[in-house]
């Protein structure tokens, strides 16, 4: 008997190698923005590949620029930004030629122990990050070093400010990346900003919609019928289990909404269940089997919840309600979710909220209604909430 061979699929952490799906136009798009000195913000739905496709860039980045890459999202206040960002270039450039003789400036300065796998270790560590950020970015510019700042998960910190009551902190740390962004001589730097909620809506909410029109939108979505084709094969290339044309058909009629996310849990899935039973070959009965313990395990959809108890705070019921009322009956018009919000005492704000469905990727309005944009999503819900009050 030969040897299994399991699909190349990962379904946690950033995707890269033959479980990545590279999409030409959308790096295209980016390098364009970037080479016009634009700032750019990745705007997409949730688990489209926001993080693997920065990680990306950032492994293939063209000779004439420099790209960092670093996740925030655990920072809690400004100071935490600020050195994560400060952490960030040291760890970073402390390898680019170019920057040579700034580095051992800065060895010099911060006392600079080590650089590791473990992070860094320095022996002064600035009194004010802000200030030191600025500085560094200053002395690479002068080097004639073009930095892209690749900020993961930005939007996060910006509502950890909100939720703990610092909004004028979050206020302020919108302010002066701005100013960074403006100062000519960091005309060279350009900061890219990424997150799992709209930063649009967290930036709304606080007041400040102006401190971010500066930023070029990328919008990043779902993937096409023939790119999803192609990451399937690409994900099953030498794999035991394979897929004929009818059965890729009948897998992306199931998944219907095509993110990278939803295939790499079915290729996944479908694999166990075949490997279990020791069946060499796919079919639509697996398919089917395969749907409904992937919406059985929870864990793979929990987040949809969560980042929605995360930011919409006391809005979270009545949109939480709109959700039940369209996973059980299938859709919702307007009409009923304004009922939904004249209960909730929410009809100041439903419309926002509704389109903070849409731009998130939970609903989509078809025909004057709204339904669930994902099978997965819908059947999540219903899972969750199996009774209709």
């Amino acid at each position: 008997m030969k040897k299994w061979k399991h699909p190349h699929t990962i379904t946690g952490d950033a995707v890269s190698g033959e479980s990545y799906l590279r999409r030409p136009k959308i790096n295209d798009l980016f390098w364009h923005f970037v080479e016009k000195g634009s700032d750019v913000l990745f705007t997409a739905p949730r688990r489209v590949g926001k993080t693997s496709i920065m990680k990306d860039i950032e492994a293939n980045t063209p000779k004439d620029y420099w790209c960092i890459y670093k996740d925030v999202e655990g920072a809690t206040n400004k100071d935490q930004f600020y050195q994560r960002i400060f952490e960030m270039l040291i760890e970073r450039l402390s390898s680019l030629k170019k920057a040579k003789t700034l580095f051992r400036k800065w060895i010099k300065k911060y006392g600079i122990e080590k650089i590791g796998k473990d992070g860094l270790k320095i022996g002064r560590y600035p009194s004010d990050y802000y200030s030191e950020v600025v500085n560094l970015l200053e002395e690479l510019a002068k080097q004639d070093i073009a930095i892209v700042l690749l900020i993961d998960e930005f939007v996060e910190v910006i509502l950890n400010l909100k939720n703990a009551g610092k909004v004028e902190d979050a206020i302020s740390l919108l302010h002066e990346l701005r100013e960074i962004r403006h100062k000519p001589e960091l005309k060279k730097i350009i900061f890219v900003y990424a997150g799992s909620i709209g930063l649009h809506s967290v930036v709304k909410e606080i007041g400040r919609p102006t401190l971010i029109n500066d930023i070029e939108l990328l919008p990043i979505d779902k993937l096409s019928e023939p790119e999803s084709k192609q990451l399937i094969r690409q994900l099953t290339a030498e794999a035991t289990i394979q897929y004929s044309e009818e059965l890729e058909d009948y897998l992306i009629l199931k998944i219907e909404h095509l993110l990278p996310y939803f295939i790499q849990l079915m290729i996944q899935e479908i694999d166990l269940i075949a490997f279990k039973r020791g069946q060499g070959t796919a079919d639509m009965e697996i398919i089917n089997e395969a749907f409904n313990s992937v919406v059985k395990n929870t864990a793979n959809f929990d987040d949809w919840i969560k980042r929605l108890r995360d930011y919409l705070g006391g809005n979270f019921q009545f949109v939480n309600q709109v959700l039940i009322h369209c996973a059980h009956k299938g859709k919702i018009n307007i009409q009923e979710v304004y009922d939904l919000a004249v209960d909730a005492g929410k009809t100041d704000v439903y419309k926002d909220l509704l389109d903070e469905l849409e731009r998130d990727g939970y609903l989509i309005e078809d025909r004057g209604s709204y339904r669930f944009i994902s099978p997965f999503i819908k059947s999540y819900w219903l899972h969750k909430n199996p009774v209709l009050k």
